[in-house]
């Protein structure tokens, strides 16, 4: 799931022992996605000392659940795993795991002005055409939340267009991590991560411009790029951005990928995330397939979501399975795209925002839910749809906001009561 300078100098040629004690600057290697990478297994951070000392051209980081990733810049992948192979305090070595978006199945650009006019005789009514609002009731509940904090959802994926102007002062750029070329820049150069984004929140106050799943509420976006311009990227630079994200105290973390088989190091770092109280959720996939064998769809304490079409049944595309917990809207969803554009697209990636959108508002209402607390609110209030109960193409059924709000009222969990004014005016049905 990878890819020599002829040195002159004949110091070069000395031993790795050689080289520890003369005290010669140690070799700093650049943990990119273009390095080449092993996952290891070790016993202790003791450990580590003893790679470094028999092989040199190496670095190494820690990962979760004594998981570690050797990378090198100086010698080849086939190198770097025979080493390890040959090293008695490495339980097990292996490549890291290819995972992708989970690509839509339909894009259709939007072909206007990439900022709005607010001349009223030539704007596009965006909001006109975002039934997911209307199906998910999220426009009936923005008026009920009574904020107590901002609310970070982390959307690891490709980056972000954060010079989008529906985007603009909604994007956490301070913390926002790009692990695919170990630096700051986020910027979006595939466009699936500005499409997730723009579903979960914008910073639209008016009628006609973009509304995303969480209104006008504070939340914010916090880019974390572990996926290349092809929407690709490897198991432990996926793991090492989930536990970045809650590190810099996502709330929520939005995983819009898969892949088929597991991966432990994702699994390790979901698993972190997890016990830090983040509430993890993650599309199904579009092979329309049982996803049982995806990851991280199918990973323990992940909120699994599948797409519904616009007359409430499973997106043909969609995967299914015992994983699923919640379905949402998935087809032609109209989001922000890089360049200042917008698009429909269509697929669980889709769908999954809208789940973490409604995730974020419940949270808004009362930040002192447990991750498992929210999981329960939106699964038991839920508009069950197939078989009743949950079953393996819904979950407990389509998420919606209003209930969710209104049963944590009922369940005595809201931080505030219940308000009778709800925004009918923003949305016509």
């Amino acid at each position: 799931m990878k890819k020599s300078i002829i040195a002159i100098v004949m110091t070069v040629s000395l031993s790795a022992n050689a080289m520890v004690t003369m005290g010669a600057t140690p070799i700093k290697n650049n943990l990119t996605n273009k390095a080449n990478r092993a996952v290891i297994n070790i016993s202790s951070a003791s450990d580590i000392k003893d790679i470094k000392n028999k092989i040199p051209e190496v670095d190494i980081k820690m990962l979760k659940g004594g998981q570690a990733v050797v990378y090198s810049n100086k010698i080849s992948e086939t190198q770097l795993l025979n080493k390890l192979s040959k090293l008695k305090n490495v339980k097990k070595v292996k490549k890291p795991d290819t995972i992708s978006v989970v690509k839509p199945t339909d894009k259709v650009e939007i072909k206007t002005n990439s900022r709005y006019s607010y001349n009223r005789s030539s704007i596009i009514n965006y909001r006109s055409y975002e039934y997911d609002l209307i199906r998910t009731e999220a426009y009936k509940a923005w008026s009920m939340v009574k904020q107590q904090k901002q609310i970070k959802v982390a959307v690891v994926d490709t980056g972000v267009d954060y010079n989008h102007p529906a985007l603009k002062g909604k994007i956490d750029l301070a913390n926002a991590y790009n692990f695919v070329s170990n630096n700051k820049n986020v910027m979006d150069d595939q466009g699936h991560g500005t499409h997730v984004s723009g579903i979960i929140t914008t910073n639209t106050k008016d009628n006609y411009g973009l509304m995303g799943i969480t209104g006008q509420l504070n939340v914010q976006i916090l880019p974390v790029k572990v996926l290349d311009s092809n929407g690709s990227g490897d198991s432990d630079i996926i793991a090492q951005g989930i536990t970045y994200a809650v590190d810099k105290g996502a709330d929520i973390i939005n995983m819009s990928f898969g892949g088929e088989g597991t991966s432990p190091e994702i699994n390790n770092a979901i698993q972190y995330a997890v016990q830090k109280g983040v509430i993890v959720v993650a599309a199904a996939g579009n092979d329309n397939t049982d996803c049982s064998t995806f990851t991280p769809a199918s990973l323990d304490n992940v909120l699994t979501v599948s797409a519904l079409s616009m007359s409430d049944r499973k997106s043909s595309y969609s995967n299914y399975g015992n994983a699923v917990e919640l379905s949402a809207p998935g087809d032609m969803i109209l989001s922000t795209y890089p360049n200042g554009r917008y698009a429909f697209m269509s697929g669980t990636s889709m769908a999954t925002p809208v789940v973490t959108g409604i995730a974020a508002i419940v949270k808004a209402q009362n930040p002192t839910l447990t991750a498992a607390q929210i999981e329960k609110i939106l699964e038991k209030s839920s508009v069950d749809l197939g078989v009743k109960g949950k079953d393996k193409y819904y979950g407990y059924g389509k998420v919606d906001a209003y209930k969710a709000l209104n049963s944590m009222v009922t369940l005595g969990t809201s931080s505030t009561k219940k308000t009778s004014s709800v925004t009918k005016s923003v949305i016509k049905k």
